[in-house]
């Protein structure tokens, strides 16, 4: 009887399987064969004079196509349905499916008018280059939405304008050009745009557009650029950089940035101080700057209370003052509101920086860990100096007794 039972619930069990199966597969979207038509310049059928490819009511001029090889270069757009919906993935021309699409460069697009064509959405996931053919400053495109993707491609260039949307796919992409995609309204996250492996950035990621939102991560950075890596709706930013001079202006226009960490190594010289008054909290672990001048100095704002959490062993006394020199000093907020706290390990040496607590206030309004106030150079007391563990502390020693 068991048996029986358990032989029942099987295959009813397997009856629902199959019916989930059975939906699922039917309600799963199936996208068609993206078959494309060939036709060499003045062939039979050809609807223009020159070789082209021809899909529905699309029509495009093809400067090139090897079906051994499966390449095609395409040159401009000659007919476009009212839709604009320009889908060329996974392509297959003439029964080849097509390896490597080549889109037309800076000047074969303009001269192709490939900007006045009717390219509202633009896909494409087997790109082996691009130039500038949707949309110059200035231009009048079309072109809102683009997804392109490439595994060829080292570096992601381009000067766009009108686009609203952008989904970047490119693995192997390192390097952002000057200017890529500048001048653009989009509105979606960074982390569908920016790859968080890239090594190079050139300058204007910041006029990406003020819908850009999310938090900025960049793990083998080694070149910033030196006009501002922040959208103005970008929260906040997570950076790995590699390099020895950090010498750029990150948060140029970074208005609604409020979170940044920074982890660079071998960095010797670093630039923060510039444009970035929005900032409220830091996290730096960089063991090995030495700069003292201004451009040293923290942007930590004056107007709302703020930290800075020091990973890394004590730095010497005058750059630490010069990084705290432009917040406001403790004496003239007695309400805590406005306040710098420095977060550091005493067991990193940072204890012998603290001035100590001297007035009744500052013992009242100290918070928890407090162990000391940072003193500048002319003697204004800037920031409070909390204890929080590094984790290049080391564990002390344990004794069990049993």
């Amino acid at each position: 009887m068991t048996t029986s039972k358990n032989n029942r619930s099987l295959v009813c069990l397997r009856a629902v399987a199959l019916l989930l199966g059975a939906f699922c597969f039917v309600v799963s979207p199936v996208r068609a064969e993206n078959d494309w038509t060939y036709y060499a310049a003045n062939a039979a059928g050809n609807p223009t004079n020159v070789a082209c490819i021809v899909k529905g009511d699309w029509g495009i001029v093809a400067s090139s196509f090897n079906s051994s090889e499966g390449t095609i270069t395409l040159a401009h757009v000659f007919s476009a349905p009212a839709d604009g919906i320009l889908d060329l993935r996974d392509m297959v021309v003439n029964g080849t499916a097509i390896a490597s699409l080549f889109l037309p460069s800076d000047t074969d697009a303009r001269r192709g008018n490939w900007d006045a064509a009717n390219i509202v959405e633009l896909y494409a996931n087997n790109l082996a280059s691009y130039g500038e053919p949707f949309g110059r400053i200035g231009s009048t495109a079309n072109t809102r939405l683009m997804h392109l993707a490439s595994t060829t491609m080292t570096a992601i260039t381009g000067r766009f304008c009108n686009l609203t949307n952008l989904v970047l796919n490119m693995p192997n992409a390192t390097a952002w050009s000057p200017g890529g995609f500048h001048n653009c309204s989009l509105t979606n996250d960074i982390a569908e745009i920016v790859h968080p492996w890239l090594r190079t950035i050139g300058n204007n990621m910041s006029t990406l557009g003020a819908g850009v939102t999310g938090t900025l991560v960049l793990t083998n950075v080694y070149d910033c650029g030196n006009q501002g890596l922040f959208p103005a709706g970008v929260s906040a930013g997570r950076f790995v950089f590699n390099g020895t001079d950090f010498q750029t202006q990150p948060f140029r226009n970074a208005t609604g940035l409020r979170d940044f960490e920074l982890v660079a190594p071998v960095c010797t010289n670093f630039y923060l101080g510039y444009n970035s008054a929005n900032v409220t909290n830091i996290v730096l672990d960089v063991p090995l700057v030495m700069s003292t001048h201004d451009k040293t100095r923290l942007p930590l704002p004056t107007a709302a209370k703020s930290s800075v959490w020091f990973k890394n062993a004590a730095l010497g006394i005058d750059v630490v003052r010069m990084m705290v020199s432009g917040v406001t000093a403790v004496a003239a907020n007695k309400n805590q509101d406005k306040n710098c706290t420095i977060y550091c390990s005493k067991k990193q040496g940072w204890a012998a920086l603290a001035s100590p607590l001297e007035s009744d206030y500052e013992r009242a309004l100290a918070p928890e860990g407090c162990f000391g106030i940072l003193v500048d150079a002319s003697g204004n007391r800037r920031a409070w100096m909390v204890h929080r563990a590094s984790p290049y502390d080391k564990s002390g020693l344990a004794i069990f007794v049993r």
